[in-house]
Order: structure tokens, then C-alpha cells, then sequence
């Protein structure tokens, strides 16, 4: 699982027409009946043929249709529908969690949507497998749109592809420049100095770090850096998970410790428990926090227009800090969101042809990059145009000078109920209403009961 992140048809059509005919003059004697002419044939003129009128619907995890991904999606939707004109694609699009939620609902009956986003992770395209409701589809169709060595891992079972990726994804510290530079703050090089200027944006009534803590999910990624800074190696993760290992252990008492001493100090916004991702984003984007924790797909903080100017010139994006075992280089890294086809969906082919024109590189990859919408999942280089905003050359240096990566977070490798567990168990290690040794055992715990599921 920890393994580090790796980074084009043409038909001719030929038409020839060929008629040929023949009219001799014949001489006519006085005796002999006059020659009659062969009817003209009527020709036939066929009425082209309409293509069928198709509707797919797509459901989709980018709510915001009119900036960054969620707006490159639509265009590309929009550019498609202009293609092919007989099909029409209806979008339904809510937030992760609502997303998540609903997709269950879905599931459990036989209205699946044609084509819907999907994360290559066990937890969430394990069960949509098991349960026969995805689409097998052809490596073949993708096999000319550059996709970065490894993307399709995750959406692959016993050999078989059931979707495809669509952005390489790795956890970060946003910050705000001016408000570092205006309070005299340097960017935090160790776990240490974050604490420390923490601590001091506290002293100044600023806001450290916006942070997703109601919808939980954040929490366990947040979690890979802190253990990892602590050994050294995001492969304790693994071993801890499959029992070679046990997360009730030293290590993970300190660093459960560090994530509580954050929150002690009151490290996160006011009210972060009760702050979901939207809420947690515009405290960012509204200049009330000085960092937030969030993903590399917030490349669009600096091109939403929803935020003032002198926010999205100043934001830009940091490392995760060192320890004395882990370099900042080491980052939480996986392949993130892509899509997949309804085993049931009526329209196969469309959806397919869809798809197919979504990952060509001239459409997801360009459109995302140039965006400044996030990382694709497809080799984006050749689409590079010197103008990238501030932010894109802070996230392209952090994404190309990576050590070691995460993969899949903790949290997406096992059980629904895991998942479930682990996000309760930090929101009531950072509420103070569990403590680090007790974190530790209940984790444990909880990864024995998933291995046995």
C-alpha cells in the first residue's frame, strides 16, 4: 500500500462516389419501330437517420459547480452534451458526506445513476463491487489518455476495472502569507514550531488552522503524519492494520499526544468540531484563520473568485512538518476520486463514450491543471504554461519532491465500521474526552473486530 506515487486515434473516412452510363445514337429505317428510351429511374433520397435520444445521469462529490473541479466537470459535461447533441446528462451534485450517505441509498435499490464518482478505496468501492452494481470496464478504452503509473490500482479487483481516477491527491497546510508576514511568523519547519506558532496566532486572537472536524474524515489523515512522524515510516500503518503489529503501542500514545496538545492549545478554529467542509473552507478563504489542513484539490483557493484579491495572491501551501525521524518531504499521498458505470445503466456505450472523452487529456487533464482545479491523475507536464498561480508552483514542489507517501489513508482500508470508529476515536481524543493510552487500545480494538469481518 505505501509505495511511492509514479508520474495518446485517428479514423479516416474515404467516400468515393462512381457512376457511369452510356447513350448511343442507333439510326432509324422507315421500316423499323421507332426505339423507345428506358425509363428514368426515380431516385431515392434516404432521410437521415436521428441518433437515439439518451439521458445519463451523473452523480458527483463536487458540489461547487461554478469554480475549480467541480466546475471543469460541468464544462466538460457542457462541451460534451454540444458534441452529442441526443444526449443529455442531468447532474446531481452534493458535498462528500451528503455524497456518501446518499450513494448508500442508491445502492440499496436498483435506481443507480449511469455514471457516478467513486474513491478507489476499499471502504468505499469494496462494498459497490461485492455487491455487483459497477460496470467492468475495458483498460483498452483508457490505455491512450496518460495516466500516471499505479492510478488504476485502487479501482481494480481481482484483475477486473471498475473505474477510473481522476486526481492524485496529498494532504497539506494551506497558509496565508500576509498574515504570516504581518505577525512576524516564519512557516513551521518541525511538529514543534507548529505547536509554538499555534500558540502565538492564539496570543494575537487569529485562528491557527481551519480544520473539518465535524465530518471526522480529516482526522485519521491527520493522524498518518502524526504517527508517522513519530517512527519514521508510514508502513506501521500497514502492519498495525493486518495485526503484525499492534496500535496500542508507544508510538501511537504520542502521537495521539501531539494531535491533543494542538488541540489543548487551541491550535484549530473556534467551533471546529461543528465546522464541516464548506464551513471550514470559507473561514480559510475569508481571511479569519491563518492555515487550514486540508487537500491538494483546494489548488482553486487561489482562483476563487468567492475570495478577495489579496487572499488568492497570498495563499499558498506548505509541507507538513519534520521530526527528528521524518523528513517534511514525507507526504500523505493517494489517488483520490474517479468514476464509475451503473451495472444496470441502459446506455453502456454512452456512458463509456462519456467517459472516454472526459479523461482525454485535452479535456480533464489541461482543463484541471490550466484551472489551477488541482492534481489529475493523467501526466499533466506537457500542459504547463509558466503562468501556474503561486499556489500551483508551492503544490507542484511539494508533489515533486515527495520521499516516501501515505497511499490509501488509514481510515479507507478496511470496514465501513472502521472508518466510523477511527473518525469518533479522534473527535473524542481532541474533545478531551479520551485520552492517548485510551485512543490507543480502542484503535487496536477496533482494527482487531475489522480483521475479523
Amino acid at each position: 500500500m505505501k509505495k511511492g506515487l509514479l508520474i495518446l486515434f485517428a479514423l479516416v473516412l474515404v467516400f468515393s462516389l462512381v457512376a457511369c452510363s452510356s447513350n448511343n445514337n442507333n439510326e432509324v429505317t422507315n421500316n423499323a419501330p421507332p426505339v423507345k428510351e428506358a425509363p428514368t429511374e426515380e431516385k431515392v433520397v434516404e432521410t437521415p437517420v436521428e441518433p437515439e435520444a439518451i439521458t445519463l445521469k451523473l452523480f458527483t462529490a463536487l458540489a461547487d459547480r461554478a469554480n475549480g473541479a467541480g466546475k471543469v466537470e460541468q464544462d466538460i459535461i457542457d462541451n460534451y452534451m454540444k458534441a452529442n447533441p441526443n444526449v443529455k446528462i442531468e447532474v446531481e451534485a452534493l458535498q462528500d458526506e451528503p455524497y456518501k450517505t446518499k450513494i448508500k441509498v442508491y445502492g440499496a435499490s436498483s435506481a443507480m445513476p449511469d455514471i457516478m464518482q467513486v474513491w478507489g478505496q476499499p471502504v468505499f468501492i469494496n462494498p459497490l463491487i461485492e455487491a455487483d452494481k459497477l460496470l467492468e470496464l475495458n483498460p483498452s478504452d483508457f490505455s491512450d489518455k496518460n495516466f500516471v503509473a499505479g492510478a488504476m490500482d485502487g479501482f481494480t479487483d481481482e484483475g477486473k476495472l471498475y473505474g477510473v481516477p481522476r486526481g492524485t491527491d496529498f494532504f497539506v497546510l494551506f497558509y496565508n502569507k500576509k498574515i504570516f508576514a504581518d505577525n512576524g511568523i516564519t512557516a513551521p519547519a518541525t511538529t514543534a514550531d507548529l505547536l509554538t506558532i499555534s500558540k502565538q496566532l492564539r496570543d494575537k486572537g487569529i485562528n491557527p488552522i481551519a480544520f473539518d472536524g465535524m465530518d471526522g474524515w480529516p482526522f485519521p489523515i491527520w493522524f498518518e503524519y502524526t504517527l508517522q512522524r513519530e517512527t519514521g515510516d508510514f508502513n506501521f500503518m500497514d502492519k498495525a492494520m493486518s495485526g503484525e503489529a499492534s496500535f496500542n503501542d508507544p508510538a501511537v500514545v504520542a502521537a495521539a499526544k501531539n494531535m491533543k496538545d494542538l488541540a489543548d492549545a487551541k491550535g484549530f478554529a473556534d467551533g471546529f468540531l461543528t465546522a464541516d467542509y464548506g464551513a471550514s473552507r470559507n473561514l480559510f478563504g475569508q481571511e479569519q484563520a491563518a492555515m487550514y489542513m486540508m487537500g491538494s484539490w483546494e489548488a482553486g483557493l487561489a482562483t476563487d473568485e468567492n475570495f478577495s484579491a489579496s487572499f488568492r495572491e497570498n495563499v499558498g501551501a506548505l509541507l507538513y512538518p519534520a521530526s527528528d525521524l521524518a523528513k517534511a518531504t514525507d507526504t500523505a499521498a493517494w489517488f483520490g476520486g474517479g468514476y464509475s458505470i451503473s451495472k444496470t445503466t441502459e446506455h453502456p456505450e454512452a456512458a463509456i463514450d462519456f467517459l472516454k472523452y472526459f479523461y482525454t487529456p485535452e479535456n480533464w487533464a489541461k482543463m484541471t491543471w490550466q484551472a489551477g482545479a488541482g492534481f489529475p491523475a493523467q501526466k499533466f507536464d506537457e500542459f504547463l504554461t509558466g503562468s501556474e498561480t503561486n499556489l500551483q508552483k508551492d503544490l507542484i514542489g511539494i508533489f515533486g519532491g515527495m520521499t516516501a507517501s501515505s497511499n490509501t489513508p488509514v481510515a479507507d482500508t478496511s470496514t465501513d465500521k472502521f472508518k466510523q470508529d477511527i473518525m469518533t476515536l479522534h473527535q473524542k481524543l481532541v474533545a478531551k474526552q479520551i485520552s492517548p493510552e485510551d485512543f490507543a487500545k480502542e484503535l487496536d480494538a477496533a482494527a482487531v473486530a475489522a480483521r475479523k469481518q
